[in-house]
């Protein structure tokens, strides 16, 4: 199959390119080893080529997500509590990744009726590996994962969906960095059945304000090639990341939404631990 991107992608695609070269920030500071070797996944929307040690393990959570969207007909708002990601290395250039998704308590207002709904509801289960093409450090690597439909309510597509990814990381000098991260999705139709494509990715660059600090923007872009109508999707965002300890760090992070489809604002706060 011939994938092309479509129109409405080009001035994001520009967007990501500008946002390269006029700020001097860390929006990636998962992917810029430290002095310690810290290999943390977030904060940031693009993902780290760096493979967590042979032996070793980091737990990741997100400690809380809130999301706002608003039409013209609804205001919906999504706040996503103790989503956690467990890495463990296996071999020199090889990790396994198991995730939840977390509870999601959602709120639904409908400016017609004036109705208001309100669920709670557990999400799913991401499993996968992280294989660094390159070597444990980067700067290439192959990620490929499953999410499976533990989840409930809208917490949950209700079939399992899948994917991979290619993150790269490319140093400028000793503190700049450019981080990508292409992705290929397999994604349940919104019928709920069947399955269609989904790809894009993620850009940022980063740079390390001081030995444990680190701040700065991304960019990613999703086109969604659901059967009943496609549609794109993109986030701007900023974050920063400061490594408490030698193995633990605490991150913000904030997000604006560019298209119709995203959410138009997103907070969160995160924690990681290599144990």
């Amino acid at each position: 199959m011939k994938i092309q991107l479509s129109s409405s992608l080009k001035p994001l695609v520009f967007l990501v390119g500008v946002s390269a070269i006029a700020f001097p920030s860390k929006a990636l500071a998962d992917t810029l080893p430290n002095k310690s070797d810290f290999c943390a996944a977030r904060p940031g929307q693009t993902t780290p080529p760096c493979v967590i040690e042979t032996g070793s393990a980091m737990v990741e959570t997100g400690l809380a997500t809130w999301e706002h969207a608003k039409t013209e007909s609804a205001r919906d708002n999504q706040l996503t509590l103790s989503a956690i990601a467990l890495r463990y290395g296996i071999a020199p250039s090889v990790e396994l990744q198991v995730g939840w998704a977390g509870l999601v308590v959602s709120s639904h207002f409908d400016y017609a009726t004036l109705n208001q709904s309100r669920d709670t509801n557990p999400g799913d289960l991401t499993v996968g590996a992280l294989y660094g093409l390159s070597g444990r450090g980067g700067p290439v690597a192959v990620q490929a994962f499953i999410t499976l439909p533990t989840g409930k309510g809208a917490a949950t597509d209700g079939e399992w969906s899948g994917g991979v990814r290619l993150p790269v990381a490319m140093p400028i000098d000793n503190n700049w960095q450019l981080g990508l991260t292409p992705e290929y999705n397999i994604t349940v139709n919104s019928s709920g059945h069947g399955r269609h494509s989904a790809f894009g990715g993620a850009a940022g660059i980063s740079r390390s304000i001081s030995r444990r600090l680190s701040a700065g923007i991304d960019i990613s872009v999703l086109e969604d090639r659901d059967p009943e109508g496609s549609s794109t999707s993109s986030m701007a965002s900023a974050s920063i990341a400061w490594q408490t300890t030698p193995n633990s760090q605490v991150d913000f992070g904030a997000g604006l939404g560019l298209t119709s489809n995203s959410p138009r604002a997103q907070i969160y706060i995160g924690f990681a631990k290599r144990m």
